[in-house]
């Protein structure tokens, strides 16, 4: 018999005992959605560490009094700027009325308080507008060029900056960058042990439940060993058992998978943390289904050979 027709007479022999292949099924999948889980958090961490690294952020801070006119010239320059990724900016006067926002008491029912109630508080600074001691300032995010290395590069954007006409001090946090190759580190040193770990399962789960399998098929087994059977016709239709249960129960985890990345970004993409779960890419789709497929099928067979 050709290798061909003794796996499809293994396919069909699953149907001669449906309980215990449901429960392989089920569980293959939900092995398998654990690891996917895995490499969804992994996937988003990393993709929302690389967004953060990619850009440096400066805050900007003029002299108090400076020229509006002029300050106003420069933020138009900047948003023109090469890598410019965004530009907050604050007149004094607006940044006087976000502090007045910041410190307003509050009602039970968190409205803010009328300006009678400010005045009182001592939180009222509306007497300031004439000579409002807050300097203009500005939030500049850049990205930063793929070929460029990160620290240098800031202490140049730094120089730069700091070099503008009116600017009184210019920080950053270099620390951002160093925490976040740290977390690139972390998380691609944490996926082979995970990945290692999941394949161990999936065999073992397999591996268990096909030796289970050929206890009830133990007399089969031996009459086929009697007559002369070959090992392989033995063991084909038992391997292609394992590979069509990695095989359904990996694509049927990227189904649940996708509904738990559905539900997970509609509870997280909210205010105030509007996180945007993302589903994995392709090619970690298809390497999950690719090595649930395999292990599968390695177990089967070894199981099969004992």
């Amino acid at each position: 018999m050709s290798t061909t027709k003794l796996f499809l007479r293994g396919v069909a022999d699953m149907r001669r005992f449906p309980l215990p292949q449901l429960c392989t099924l089920l569980t293959v999948c939900m092995v398998a959605l654990l690891a996917g889980t895995g490499l969804l958090i992994l996937h988003n961490v990393q993709t929302e560490v690389l967004r953060t690294q990619a850009q440096a952020r400066f805050q900007i801070y003029w002299k108090v009094g400076a020229d509006l006119t002029a300050v106003e010239a420069q933020w138009a320059d900047l948003k023109r700027a090469p890598g410019i990724a965004e530009v907050s900016t604050f007149t004094p006067r607006a940044a006087l009325s976000e502090l007045m926002r910041g410190l307003a008491p509050r009602t039970s029912g968190g409205a803010l308080t009328g300006a009678e109630g400010n005045a009182s508080s001592g939180e009222d600074f509306s007497w300031l507008e004439g000579d409002n001691p807050l300097p203009a300032t500005a939030l500049v995010s850049f990205n930063i060029p793929p070929d460029e290395q990160p620290e240098p590069w800031m202490g140049r954007m730094y120089a730069r900056l700091k070099g503008l006409d009116g600017v009184e001090q210019v920080t950053y946090n270099p620390t951002q960058l160093t925490l976040a190759t740290g977390w690139i580190a972390l998380v691609q040193k944490a996926a082979w042990p995970a990945l290692g770990f999941f394949a161990l399962v999936v065999g073992l789960v397999v591996g268990n439940t096909l030796k289970l399998m050929m206890l009830a098929r133990k007399d089969e087994v031996e009459i086929l060993s009697l007559v002369g059977a070959r090992p392989w016709f033995i063991r084909a239709p038992l391997f292609a058992n394992g590979v069509v249960q990695g095989l359904c129960g990996s694509l049927l985890s990227l189904v649940c998978l996708k509904f738990l990345q559905s539900w997970l970004r509609s509870v997280l993409d909210v205010p105030p943390l509007f996180l945007k779960v993302e589903f994995l890419p392709l090619w970690q789709s298809l390497a999950l289904v690719l090595a649930t497929t395999c292990v599968a099928g390695l177990a089967s067979l070894i199981a099969a050979r004992k």
